[in-house]
């Protein structure tokens, strides 16, 4: 309660300075020629109203003012003096790189894509006696966060080795209306008449790990000891700019493996028995390997970034039913850099 009242209280009072200038106009831009304004206001056809007036096409200006009714605030910005060139020099080097490296790493976003089962012949045709687990593929969804990375780049950015954390959860929804069980020696399936599953899925969810070697393409090179004395010269900041990271451009690809280890699984029904809809759960393991291995490549140009992960483990521990191999296709659609 204490902090919406004081929240309230700063949005009044920053209001209050707002309703300050009723009539408030163009700033006078000859005082400061060329300098971008800030200018506050209220009016009846604009209400509270915050504008930037920039009367200059060049960019990097260290000034800025905010005009008031009375009162004009300037607001000046200057370079940092250095303690000590070599190491400020070094440091601003440094820091170059880190951008660059992360502006070059495509696993941090969130990933979507489809599952599919294969069967010990490669094929999405599954024997006899595997027809239990045949699920619908467009149903069977797969969704990564992928919150950390880390770069190791070999030398320059168009080779390094990535690496990071993700929280996967796949789906695997099945498409035969049939009852999972299973005990201490195999899973197995039940057919059922009655209920009619409108879902009937396996879930799994679990941490994943990337080691993958990642190409790029665009060039971004750092800048030299010569290269930041003139940036710090250049009041255009054109000279910067040209050392700036640039991956919209960029084809990029890695291929490696995902290790992923599951920690929470679960098997879901929904049906309707007498015109009352039923949810079931059940938190047990059903035999599914709590782990993985995955054969991967993600492949992208810019912000594009396409994926396929091919498990080099199977879906289900050794002897406990039939042999099936996990494979994803997918894209990002919400990149982090």
């Amino acid at each position: 309660m204490k902090a919406l009242f004081t929240t309230w209280a700063l949005f009044l009072a920053t209001l209050t300075v707002a309703q300050g200038d009723t009539t408030a106009t163009k700033p006078d831009t000859t005082t400061y020629p060329g300098l971008p304004m800030l200018n506050l206001g209220v009016s009846s056809t604009r209400g509270a109203y915050v504008e930037v007036i920039n009367t200059d096409t060049i960019k990097d200006k260290s000034h800025f003012t905010i005009d008031m009714k009375y009162k004009r605030i300037t607001v000046i910005t200057e370079p940092k003096p250095w303690a000590s060139t070599s190491d400020s020099i070094a440091e601003v080097i440094h820091d170059r790189k880190v951008e660059r490296r992360n502006q070059f790493t495509y696993w941090s976003g969130v990933d979507i894509g489809v599952n599919t089962l294969l069967a010990a012949d490669g094929s999405t045709d599954l024997p006899k006696e595997a027809e239990f687990l045949e699920i619908d593929n467009t149903k069977s969804r797969f969704v990564s966060i992928n919150f950390m990375e880390q770069k190791i780049e070999f030398g320059t950015h168009h080779v390094g080795l990535l690496t990071g954390l993700g929280w996967e959860f796949v789906n695997y929804r099945l498409k035969n209306n049939a009852l999972l069980a299973y005990n201490a020696d195999s899973l197995y399936g039940m057919p059922m008449d009655e209920p009619d599953f409108r879902k009937n899925k396996l879930r799994q969810m679990g941490l994943r790990m990337p080691l993958m070697l990642e190409f790029n393409t665009q060039r971004s090179p750092l800048p030299t000891e010569a290269d930041v004395m003139a940036m710090r010269a250049d009041t255009t900041g054109a000279l910067r700019r040209t050392f700036k990271p640039r991956h919209d451009r960029n084809f990029h690809i890695a291929i490696g493996v995902v290790g992923s280890w599951y920690f929470d699984t679960m098997y879901k029904q929904k049906y309707t028995v007498e015109g009352n809809d039923r949810k079931d759960r059940d938190k047990g393991d059903y035999l599914l390997l709590p782990y993985r291995a995955a054969a991967a490549v993600r492949v992208g140009y810019g912000g594009l970034n396409l994926f396929a992960e091919y498990a080099l483990t199977p879906l289900l521990k050794d002897g406990k039913g039939p042999e099936l191999t996990p494979f994803t296709v997918g894209l990002t659609i919400i990149g982090f850099n």
